[in-house]
């Protein structure tokens, strides 16, 4: 038997590196190929994943770093229109070609040395989540009907919707990233996991940085700072939130313990000062968000964090003096900008006075969701992973989208974009459109083109606004009047918008960026778009991809109320729908063994167990009314934290014996 086991592990030793390398090349080649497609940067970005490579490849643990710090601001959605795969999965492909090519390199120089498979209890759960992913994308792929035989065209699959099969992919990409993010933390030199565990904090407080800086920036350019009364809540980066949802919410409540992680921690003034800072910026953010739900979850993470650091006496790194000063700044910062912003307009308080009528609508929306689970195998397994949405359009009565903006070509280069909007003659005909963001800086008189066609005589909302995600300010409208496509022959359609939105601005207010914005008038039929085009007065064209040839690149459908079929809004009940009690259980155990080893070093006294166990129980508190596995790039900062939390269990065994990194 020793023989046969010692045979088994050189065989092991022989394949391990090819292995590693061919998964490297596979990554890299995925990740410079989506590159070489960007819509607005096909040059530079090739370039910045090639450089991005060779530095994980000489750094691997940077990863742990850079992900969480730059995965919050790493979507370009509103410029490029990508759907199904963004800027965030180029660089986490980036970052793990770079990693398994250095792993890699190092087993092929210590090739004799003993170089052991996953084990452990890391091993047990990565295989019971690698069996989630794997029992929800073939539920999902049935529910679909995929046809395993069709290679999807480019723009079908890139651009295809919440309603497609290929949106089981979209959602599903984060677990496929995670895991192989864990298999990381069996390469060599990662049995120091909880290193790993540090440079994530960091890059949490560094995201948490640039989300508040635009913030800062998104509510002086559109809301104004001091503007407490105006409905306008803050979005940040988070474009994902162009059908609604809790993306930054979600967030939020997992980053702003490590702003607090910060200032303990800090060992200079300067050092203490700058984390005071964020952390005045992250409560301001919380704030203007005028998010019921992550007030509550960060209220939550916080009372932890202070009652833990009392139970188990964990000293700021500065001394007690330090962390009298810092305590007093925390309750200053939070009972100070509460009262200033919460006092300072009525929009909030207009939001609490709805809280028990938003309550009844969303417990009918939850028993909505869970009437989905229609047998004994959807309560077990699942609708399958991304197919919550297009059962609840389809079968709860009132639960329809409130548009479609879906892309259709076909062998003759024919393509154009079927834009549907209103169910009956109530809803408002803007609650959906097809936007594009367009630079109208000294652009004169502005004149739209179109070419559109309906079933039958229709008319259709052509918008200009200054916008930033979901709200609009200054507008120019034009409704037109189409023709059914036998009467209409191949004519153009001609709008004038008047001048430049941006003329006579002044300040900040010059920042705003202007949107194009299509939207259907017709009550369930939807309108056939074959080409816009917006020219300035010198005679430019200021819109791109005009005739859809390229799909939705630079398109961006965007819905503006009516978010319910997009959403079930509580974390445990969109793993159930989606993934069954198998999912739900999974997750349960994932999360409890990162739980269990961050509580074992936090009696310890280790400070980042502590923020990272208060991260876990803010997000965790928000799931009771937010979802978040719809939205992959904050999904998978929170398996991130998931899998570096399970790393302070205990030593880790060091299996690989190959050089340190």
């Amino acid at each position: 038997m020793k023989v046969r086991s010692a045979l088994r592990q050189a065989r092991w030793n022989v394949a391990m590196p090819g292995l590693l390398l061919l998964l490297s090349a596979c990554l890299a080649l995925a990740s410079l190929g989506l590159a070489v497609q960007h819509p607005v940067a096909p040059l530079a970005l090739p370039l910045a994943i090639l450089l991005l490579i060779l530095w994980n490849a000489t750094c691997p643990q940077t990863l742990w770093f850079l992900l969480p710090a730059a995965l919050p601001v790493m979507s370009f959605t509103p410029w490029t229109g990508w759907w199904l795969l963004d800027e965030s999965d180029v660089l986490v492909l980036a970052c793990l070609a770079g990693a398994f090519a250095r792993w890699g390199i190092d087993v092929q120089r210590c090739r004799s040395e003993v170089c052991k498979p996953l084990r452990g209890s890391l091993a047990a759960v990565w295989g019971t989540v690698a069996l989630s992913l794997l029992v929800g994308v073939l539920r999902g792929a049935e529910d679909a009907g995929v046809d395993w035989t069709t290679i999807p065209v480019w723009n079908e699959a890139m651009y295809a919707g919440y309603d497609s099969a290929w949106n089981t992919w979209r959602v599903a990409k984060s677990l496929v990233w995670a895991l192989l993010i864990a298999l990381l933390l069996h390469a060599p030199g990662a049995a120091d996991r909880q290193g790993s565990a540090r440079l994530v904090a960091r890059g949490m407080v560094v995201g948490l940085g640039l989300v508040g800086a635009i913030a800062i920036w998104e509510r002086a350019v559109y809301a104004g700072l001091f503007d407490f009364s105006h409905a306008y809540r803050t979005s940040a980066w988070f474009w994902e939130m162009h059908v609604g949802g809790g993306a930054i919410d979600a967030y939020l409540a997992m980053a702003v313990p490590f702003a607090v992680w910060a200032m303990w921690t800090a060992t200079t003034t300067r050092r203490w000062v700058g984390a005071n800072i964020l952390t005045v910026l992250s409560v301001y953010v919380v704030l203007t968000t005028y998010s019921r739900g992550v007030y509550m979850a960060v209220l939550i993470a916080l009372l932890f964090m202070g009652i833990t650091a009392w139970r188990f006496k964990l000293a700021p790194a500065a001394g007690l003096a330090w962390g009298r000063r810092t305590l007093l700044a925390m309750v200053s910062t939070l009972i100070l900008e509460s009262a200033f912003v919460l006092s300072g307009g009525s929009f909030m308080a207009d939001r609490l006075a709805q809280s028990d009528s938003d309550l009844v609508g969303r417990m009918e929306h939850w028993r909505s969701g869970l009437g989905l689970l229609k047998s004994p195998d959807a309560w077990m397994t699942g609708l399958g992973i991304g197919r919550f949405s297009a059962h609840y359009s389809r079968e709860v009565p009132t639960g329809h989208y409130p548009g479609e903006a879906l892309w259709q070509g076909n062998a003759g280069n024919q393509t154009h974009v079927l834009l549907s909007g209103r169910h009956d003659s109530g809803q408002h005909a803007d609650l959906f459109a097809l936007t594009q963001r367009v630079d109208l800086t000294e652009a004169g008189s502005i004149h739209v083109r179109l070419r559109a066609t309906g079933e039958r005589p229709s008319t259709l909302l052509v918008s200009l606004c200054e916008r930033h995600l979901l709200y609009d300010f200054s507008c120019q409208r034009r409704w037109v009047s189409l023709k059914p496509q036998s009467d209409a022959g191949n004519g153009w359609i001609e709008l004038r918008m008047g001048r430049s939105l941006f003329e006579g601005r002044s300040g900040v207010a010059g920042l705003r960026e202007s949107v194009l914005a299509l939207s259907s008038m017709q009550v369930r039929k939807a309108i056939r778009i074959e080409s816009v085009e917006l020219w300035d007065s010198s005679g430019r064209q200021r819109l791109r991809n005009t005739n859809f040839s390229k799909g939705l690149q630079h398109w961006l459908p965007m819905a503006q109320g009516q978010f319910e079929p997009w959403h079930i809004d509580n974390l445990y009940l969109d793993v159930l729908i989606e993934r069954g009690l198998l999912g739900l259980v999974i997750l349960a155990v994932w999360v409890l063994w990162a739980l269990l080893g961050l509580w074992e070093k936090l009696r310890q006294g280790d400070s980042v167990a502590w923020a990272m166990a208060a991260s876990m129980v803010g997000v965790l508190s928000l799931g009771a009314v937010i979802s978040v596995t719809e939205v992959p790039r904050v999904t998978l900062i929170l398996m991130i934290l998931l899998w570096s939390s399970g790393g302070f269990r205990g030593q880790i065994e060091d299996v690989s014996r190959c050089n340190r990194l």
